[in-house]
């Protein structure tokens, strides 16, 4: 009956595997890399357009070709826009040359601003003079016949959108250019599609660069691309390290590689039941929770160590172990309420993973026998006493400086070569000094949107501040009709100085045109300013703090807003975090007493408040995830206290090795080059060090008062 029972058990657990695996393997949703998507709560991203607008950046990538020469100059960006694919991008899609065929039907309709000011003043003699210099200019490209366009209107139109761009293009001695691409679809943004895209363009920048271009990339789909790589050979690195400490070190105190098999099905099992977990739990899979996953074999691998360095494996052993988990979890079921997707994939991720192990663990562990350690760990009390005052010292001069940075920027911090790109474009683009404020405008059709936004342009062209926004490229139809009023006024009062190259027939068409609308078309690549049909965004160069006065407009500063946001979270995360430690404390009375739960709160406690310390002297400044991280030193500590007001004869030898195991993994953590991970990563380290290394004082201390 037993062994029935046993190949019964291990029939489900293979049955549960298989069934793990096939959850894993199924696609559903996208890996989401989308920085912003990540930070933010559902209730922000459906209700604001910070999104939208994030995507909007995210669409866009610019390469910039550098050479001494300007022939090969042309030849590499001639030879990058014939390899690009143009199913995924549009090429230059700020290029309005698409919609030629509408302005020349009706180049009446279309001025730019500077011969629109001209005509409302009735200078018609400089519209006249100006026309006759481009007429007779042999640089000079004319886009329609001179018969329709006389004073070459529509050529002033389009260079007068393309002035936002610096022409100077040699900066050094050395040619400059750039193109940029947009991702035609929001489809397109999805992280697997947009990666693999992104990759084919870093593949062909370092097949076009040699020793006479050279060749930069810029722009939110680059930077996410190199995150995403880094973070997962990140990823690579540290559970491949993680493994071999474990495996080292259950050789060196066992001796015995049999028990390297219930560790590793038990973190395997974990790994998966989170990641099922969350991908049914959740529409799209953070890639920032898949980095976290590693840190689950540092957290599971307690639970296997605990049992093998027990004296005996009875309810006292199962109680810890229970209490143990609770203590862990809880503060990850509280994560989940913050609403931030992220962290909420963190608490099921991590809830699901460790229930897994713990199961595995008071179920399977039983049927591989019981090893016996062969060596014992004593440590050094000296050396912790004295590792003890220095991080204790530390964290005092941490809180003399502690500084809270609620920025988007505190969370990313990226490669050189990238910062470097993204200079040369804003020297480029002529945006390097001016700061660039997005405007959203709202209407209930696009009439309105770009009625708007000529309103908005108005003012801000009588204060001398730079705009782009759809309505330049293409006015509403209100303002056509005035544009084509004022031209027909210059026909009427200076058309006659053209007698001699016009007909009489050809001057009459002209002063009998009727006006005629151009519609907006949906399939414009000008709809790229649109971010959804009621919405449109404008582009504002200005460091001055802008004052619109229009009710269906709003300034949106993303990384403010962000910043706001994430100030917020951080201070209701400290706020209940006294909540938390005494909800804990009242739990563990219940369990252990009020003396005990003293001594089991202190070093989880102590762990927090000198890790913040520490972290800020090294840091200069504390980030909201980094206060998450506090939460995790509280779950991730506690089962340390409990297993140590029960010692047994190995529980010291247990918790060591399974702590060093945990903070070994936070350590490389800490190391990769995303600031956020590693920032998270710097404080579970010291919040896991200082909560072990007090803990053993504290609770050695007393057993010699009681001796």
């Amino acid at each position: 009956m037993v062994r029935q029972i046993k190949i019964f058990k291990y029939l489900l657990l293979i049955l549960f595997f298989i069934i793990l695996l096939i959850l894993s393997i199924i696609p559903r949703g996208n890996v989401e890399t989308n920085l912003v998507r990540t930070i933010l709560p559902q209730s922000v991203i459906s209700s604001t357009d910070i999104v939208p607008l994030a995507n909007k950046a995210s669409s866009v990538l610019r390469i910039i070709f550098e050479s001494d020469d300007e022939e090969n100059l042309e030849n590499a960006k001639n030879n990058f826009i014939q390899y690009t694919d143009k199913d995924y991008f549009t090429v230059n899609n700020s290029d309005i040359s698409e919609v030629f065929e509408k302005y020349m039907s009706a180049p009446e309709n279309f001025l730019s601003s500077e011969i629109r000011q001209k005509l409302i003043q009735k200078k018609y003699d400089e519209v006249y003079k100006d026309a006759i210099e481009r007429l007779y200019n042999p640089a000079e490209i004319q886009l329609t016949t001179f018969d329709k366009d006389p004073y070459l209107i529509l050529n002033e139109f389009i260079i007068s959108n393309k002035r936002d761009i610096n022409t100077e293009n040699i900066i050094d001695g050395k040619y400059y250019d750039y193109i940029t691409l947009k991702i035609k679809s929001n489809e397109g943004l999805s992280p697997e599609l947009s990666n693999k895209k992104v990759k084919e363009i870093v593949d062909l920048q370092h097949k076009l660069s040699d020793s006479s271009v050279k060749i930069y990339l810029s722009g939110s789909p680059i930077h996410s691309y190199y995150t995403s790589k880094q973070s997962v050979k990140d990823i690579n690195i540290i559970c491949f390290l993680s493994v071999l400490l474990i495996l080292g070190l259950t050789y060196r105190y066992f001796k015995n590689i049999k028990l390297i098999f219930p560790i590793a099905m038990s973190i395997i099992i974990g790994l998966l039941t989170g990641f099922a977990a969350t991908k049914l739990w959740f529409e799209n899979f953070q890639v920032m929770t898949m980095v976290f996953s590693a840190t689950l074999i540092g957290i599971g691998i307690d639970y296997s160590y605990h049992y093998f360095f027990s004296d005996k494996i009875d309810k006292t052993f199962v109680k810890n172990l229970t209490f143990s988990l609770l203590t862990t979890i809880i503060p990850f079921i509280l994560l989940y309420f913050t609403g931030i997707e992220l962290l909420q994939q963190v608490s099921v991720f991590t809830v699901f993973g460790l229930l897994a192990i713990y199961l595995v663990v008071i179920i399977f562990y039983r049927d591989f026998g019981k090893y016996t350690p062969v060596r014992t760990i004593n440590p050094n009390k000296k050396l912790y006493i004295s590792l003890m005052a220095i991080l204790f010292i530390s964290a005092i001069f941490g809180y003399f400086i502690l500084n809270f940075n609620d920025s988007l920027s505190s969370l990313y911090s990226p490669d050189k070569k990238l910062i470097k790109a993204e200079k040369l474009y804003n020297i480029l683009s002529g945006s390097n000094d001016i700061k660039t404020q997005m405007v959203t405008v709202r209407g209930n059709n696009i009439n309105e949107i770009l009625e708007t936004e000529e309103r908005i342009s108005d003012k801000l062209d009588k204060e001398n501040i730079k705009s782009f926004s759809l309505s330049r490229l293409f006015p509403s139809e209100k303002r056509q009709e005035e544009n084509f009023m004022l031209v027909k006024a210059l026909y009427k009062n200076n058309l006659n100085k053209y007698s001699s190259i016009l007909s009489q027939k050809q001057i009459s068409y002209l002063l009998n045109k009727e006006f005629n609308v151009v519609p907006f078309d949906e399939n414009f690549p000008l709809c790229e300013f649109l971010l959804n049909n009621n919405t449109s965004v404008m582009m504002v160069f200005s460091d001055k703090k802008l004052n619109l006065e229009e009710e269906y407009a709003a300034i949106v500063d993303i990384q403010t807003e962000i910043g706001n946001y994430l100030k917020a979270y951080r201070i209701l995360l400290l706020k209940i975090m006294p909540v938390v430690i005494i909800v804990l404390f009242i739990l563990l009375s219940v369990i252990y007493g009020i003396k005990r739960s003293v001594r089991i709160i202190i070093p989880p406690v102590s762990g927090i408040l000198l890790a913040v310390g520490i972290t800020c002297l090294i840091n200069g400044e504390i980030n909201l995830f980094e206060i998450i991280a506090c939460y995790l030193v509280l779950g991730f500590t506690m089962d340390y206290s409990i297993f140590r007001t029960n010692k047994g004869e190995r529980t010291e030898d247990a918790i060591l090795i399974s702590s060093v195991t945990t903070m070994f993994s936070f350590l490389l953590l800490s190391l990769c080059g995303f600031k956020l991970l590693s920032s998270i990563a710097m404080i579970l380290f010291f919040g896991i060090l200082i909560s072990y290394l007090s803990g053993y004082l504290l609770f050695n201390r007393k057993e010699e008062e009681q001796r």
